[in-house]
């Protein structure tokens, strides 16, 4: 525009697009208000429904909680016993073996009781004999657990709700029908017929798997190790001082004591590197596994005159080089195995009488212990 207040030509046109400029984006800062103003309730609304969903699922999830302390409250807590060979570990017995006289009466007198109220078809019932099928006790007396946790629960005015429902979806039908269908209790619908067993687990196919098993978990736990034979002077490859193992900076020995890896500290730092020979995983395997491979036999006599004259050992001594210590043994009379200073006196040879001590293998060891103990079997490890 002049001084004079007149506008310069095309100032209006250029004047309107302008303040359309300004309409269209005032237009669309009011639209982005009320979209945030929009969000802000969508977020609100989400956040409510989160906390609601929340609260759902704490109130399920201390239902089914207190559904399962019922259950376990209900079927009590299982015995032990020995375990299978002799192992002594303990095992939950089934609850067959482990109900009392009452506890058989109880579950009859209900399975009576289930049979005349719910009056069941013909398929579906349980036949008298069923005491005698070991399978199909174990399965009604979980069904009568679940029965009487259900039944609690519903008992209770803070817990009513859907257990009773569900006992009946989940336990009764499913269970009868699988009593039915899966074991041989069809059969005894006119006159008990006894079970037949499946035939026992083959041992020598579960020592293989069992020993496959063992076999792979160590290939996987090898694959994370390099191995490495402690050879210093006087030791070969074949037959170290030590095996060791390491993973990055980290280190392990094989403890000759009690046969497990064991990692290395400031008090028992991995040996020199010079006397290390790195060897493969299945090598480590061979070495680890030859136990007696890594033990010194001696016959001990009274003394090395005793020797000379011709008499007989007294025992047997042997020395385990493990990297935390030596550990030197003598086979006693009463004690079996136990420490001794045997293997230091006679290499000593400060004493004025020290032991005498000749080396000999494991199969002499074994041959002397049988005939000076009356043992066998003394030397494994």
């Amino acid at each position: 525009m002049t001084a004079d207040g007149y506008a310069p030509d095309g100032y209006g046109q250029e004047g309107h697009a302008q303040d359309g400029e300004l309409a269209r984006m005032r237009a669309e800062l009011t639209a982005l208000r009320a979209w945030r103003t929009e969000l802000e309730e969508l977020v609100q609304r989400f956040a409510q429904g989160v906390r609601r969903e929340q609260g759902e699922t704490e109130e399920i999830l201390s239902e089914v909680l207190g559904r399962l302390d019922a259950v376990e409250n209900a079927s009590g807590r299982g015995a032990t016993a020995p375990g299978a060979g002799g192992s002594g570990a303990p095992v939950h017995l089934p609850w067959s073996q482990r109900a009392s006289e009452a506890e058989w009466r109880e579950l009859a007198d209900w399975l009576d009781w289930l049979g005349r109220h719910y009056a069941p078809q013909l398929h579906l019932r349980i036949w008298p004999c069923w005491p005698a099928h070991g399978g199909v006790v174990e399965e009604l007396a979980a069904l009568h657990a679940a029965w009487r946790a259900a039944t609690e629960a519903d008992a209770d005015p803070a817990r009513a709700g859907s257990e009773l429902a569900y006992w009946h979806q989940m336990w009764l039908w499913p269970t009868v029908e699988r009593i039915r269908q899966y074991y041989m209790f069809s059969e005894c619908e006119t006159d008990h017929a006894a079970d037949r067993p499946g035939r026992p687990t083959d041992p020598a196919a579960l020592e293989t798997r069992v020993a496959e098993a063992a076999a792979e978990r160590r290939r996987r736990e090898n694959e994370r190790y390099a191995f490495f034979a402690e050879v210093p002077e006087g030791f070969t490859a074949e037959r170290p001082d030590g095996l060791w193992r390491r993973a990055g900076d980290d280190w392990e020995y094989l403890s000759l004591l009690d046969w497990e890896w064991h990692a290395a500290d400031a008090e028992l730092p991995p040996p020199p590197e010079e006397t290390l020979r790195e060897v493969p995983a299945d090598r480590a395997d061979a070495l680890a596994a030859d136990r007696q491979g890594w033990v010194t036999y001696w016959a001990r006599y009274a003394d090395e005159n005793d020797w000379r004259a011709g008499e007989g050992p007294v025992t047997v001594v042997r020395r385990r080089r493990s990297p935390e210590r030596l550990y030197d043994e003598a086979y006693g009379v009463r004690d079996g195995w136990a420490p001794t200073a045997s293997v230091y006196a006679f290499l000593d040879a400060r004493p004025s009488n020290p032991p005498h001590l000749v080396g000999i293998d494991v199969q002499e060891a074994e041959r002397l212990l049988r005939s000076l103990r009356g043992v066998t079997g003394a030397t494994e490890l």
